[in-house]
């Protein structure tokens, strides 16, 4: 028998316990109406296809929360391929939910940065022009006592979601070798800042291309919600307050505002930030030869684009879909100007293989570099094109990234 009222909350993607703002309101709700807390997984509205490296750690980081809801006496219901809206439908003949909270997408300000009818094209007077503050992160709350036996449910709905695909493991040649979850996340953050050298060194390794320490790692957590930008951002300011402000740590706070402006930009311009003219309205040239472009486009996703450099990356990517933010610039400059692809082809194709990817961030990054998005170069001229020969000189002189990665890529899952 219910103790009382359910609060649902849905999760929307965002599959954490730590600076969950509306967690703190289903429990507030919950213990003023004496009721019972029940968590929803389910597909947010909206969210396109995912590869399935990034499958992986949603699947990790789902498995990891049921546990520890699970442990409060909190069910986690899973229901992957539905919408919140029909995990209601067909949870209703069983509970019907009194109130249904639903999380929002992790950013660090809660309202408009710079107000929407000001709001700069351009990452430089986006920043210059702030009006508040990043917004404090919350602790998990305390979730006792809201748990109950839930009986009227199917026994199935109450155990775990279904585990990760399994594999042999990491590739051990990844860059990102880290399982998904909300404690691996805070682990890595913990790490990253105050157990080792890497924030302070951020500036100087952002570049690399081989191994876990030349940057952060944050990203893929922040891409299946287990990992609070938030939080990343008072833990840098902890570490500016114990070592002082420095290259690294202030390097990486403009990181995390390139993402809120992304973020923003999106949801100010809506579908115009995704078309093919981007922010500018500068459609670029059709390709020449559709059945030609096709063939060069799909070689290329099997990471034969002809070059040694871009292919030695792709085969990164499709075989644990992470990519550094080097290799990224590379693959997507050579795609626009070498390949002479559409640029909308190669985002596309980002976002489902890459195992941190995100609509916003992902078509803000690739527009940048056709010269359609937010490069202040690319107004009213050409967008960035990359060196290959003298990049490789610069960042891979001895071509480690390019060896390691020699083998031929696995076939697109």
């Amino acid at each position: 028998m219910a103790r009382g009222p359910t609060i649902a909350l849905a999760l929307e993607g965002q599959l954490r316990l730590d600076d969950q703002p509306v967690l703190h309101r289903a429990v507030a709700l919950a213990r003023q109406s004496g009721g019972r807390l029940l968590v929803l997984a389910c597909r947010p509205q909206g969210q396109r296809l995912r590869g399935p490296h990034q499958r992986r750690l949603e699947a990790q980081a789902l498995t990891s929360l049921h546990a520890r809801l699970a442990a409060a006496g909190i069910p986690l219901l899973a229901f992957p391929q539905h919408t919140t809206a029909a995990a209601l439908a067909e949870l209703r003949p069983l509970v019907q939910p009194e109130a249904v909270l639903h999380a929002q997408e992790s950013r660090l300000f809660n309202t408009w940065p710079v107000a929407a009818e000001r709001f700069p094209r351009v990452f430089s007077q986006f920043r210059r022009a702030l009006e508040c503050s990043p917004e404090p992160p919350l602790p998990p709350p305390d979730l006792t006592g809201l748990g109950d036996p839930w009986d009227e449910l199917p026994r199935a709905w109450l155990e775990s979601p279904a585990p990760p695909p399994t594999s042999a493991g990491p590739d051990p040649r990844s860059a990102f070798p880290f399982p998904g979850d909300e404690p691996t996340a805070l682990a890595r953050l913990g790490h990253y800042l105050f157990g080792s050298s890497g924030l302070r060194d951020y500036k100087l390794t952002r570049n690399g291309l081989v191994g876990t320490e030349f940057s952060a790692k944050f990203s893929p957590f922040l891409g299946v919600g287990s990992l609070s930008v938030r939080r990343i951002w008072r833990e840098v300011l902890r570490y500016q307050e114990l070592h002082g402000a420095d290259e690294g740590s202030e390097w990486m706070q403009q990181e995390l505002l390139w993402r809120e402006f992304f973020l923003w930009s999106e949801q100010r311009h809506g579908d115009a930030f995704h078309a093919p003219g981007g922010l500018q309205n500068r459609p670029p040239a059709a390709p020449a030869g559709p059945q030609e472009a096709r063939e060069r486009f799909a070689r290329w996703t099997r990471g034969d684009s002809g070059h040694p450099l871009i292919d030695a990356q792709l085969r990164e990517l499709l075989t644990t879909g992470y990519l550094s933010n080097r290799g990224r610039q590379w693959v997507a400059s050579h795609f626009v100007n070498e390949l002479q692809l559409p640029w909308t082809w190669g985002g596309r194709f980002f976002e489902w293989a890459l195992i941190d990817a995100h609509p916003a961030l992902n078509t803000g990054n690739w527009a940048y570099l056709a010269g359609v998005g937010s490069d202040p170069r690319s107004f009213g001229g050409s967008p960035r094109r990359f060196d290959l020969e003298r990049q490789v000189r610069l960042y891979d002189p001895e071509q480690t990234h390019r060896r390691l990665w020699a083998a031929p890529a696995p076939l697109p899952l």
